[in-house]
């Protein structure tokens, strides 16, 4: 958690207690990178005004090493002045969701439950989701013509997040749904099942109207995409 308002950390904290999550606390932008450098965190939690900085250069931080590296955690922006400019800053860094200070108790700790919730369920989808070899199901065994695909695709993936982001900005949930249903096409035939799961949920929370859900959905499914169009990230 990057807050330099010792209060504010304390409150945090308390509010959390219930859910036995270890928090890091944090006053710098320069300690919480050593924090995230040193330890495996799921969750960040950051304000935007601080001492050394902004909390946009950490999430700018994070974004870049979740391309170079494949390390990924949700983050969450914790601030009392968000504009619409603003809020769509933060879904170009990937940010999971807007907490608004000052935040009740419920509303802290339901936006960290969420967030283990979906954890687990990502996993567990993971995990019952077969593994195949996309160029033998799907190309017959043609591998120049899976790379070729896959390369047309590769190019065509900043076409979709561009359109997919635009459309978790303004809840345009039929635009959301053609987007998150050809990408679930894509990563099927790329092999890329979790992804292509993901597409899959954020499809459905699409038709069904359920604007958060698919904003959340769109968020990790992003990641997902994105990753894939550095060549040393890879996800299992």
């Amino acid at each position: 958690m990057l807050e330099d308002d010792p209060s504010v950390r304390r409150f945090v904290q308390m509010a959390l207690e219930p859910l036995a999550v270890d928090v890091v606390p944090c006053d710098t932008v320069a300690q919480a990178r050593q924090a995230l450098a040193e330890t495996a965190v799921r969750l960040v939690f950051t304000d935007l005004i601080l001492p050394d900085g902004s909390g946009l250069g950490l999430l700018q931080w994070l974004q870049d090493r979740e391309r170079s590296t494949g390390v990924a955690c949700r983050s969450v922006v914790f601030s009392g002045g968000i504009d619409l400019a603003m809020e769509h800053k933060l879904q170009t860094l990937q940010v999971w969701r807007v907490l608004r200070k000052p935040a009740s108790v419920d509303s802290l700790v339901a936006c960290v439950s969420d967030a283990l919730a979906v954890d687990a369920e990502a996993g567990l989808a993971s995990d019952k989701l077969p593994r195949l070899d996309p160029v033998a199901e799907f190309f017959g065994g043609n591998l120049p013509l899976y790379n070729a695909y896959r390369t047309a695709c590769l190019a065509q993936f900043p076409t979709d997040l561009g359109a997919g982001d635009v459309a978790a900005h303004v809840g345009d949930a039929q635009t959301m749904r053609r987007v998150a249903h050809n990408l679930k096409s894509v990563l099927t035939m790329l092999g890329e099942a979790p992804a292509a799961q993901l597409a899959h949920d954020t499809e459905e929370a699409a038709a069904s109207g359920a604007v958060e859900s698919m904003r959340q959905g769109w968020q990790q499914l992003r990641n997902r995409v994105q990753a894939l169009l550095t060549p040393a990230s890879a996800f299992p």
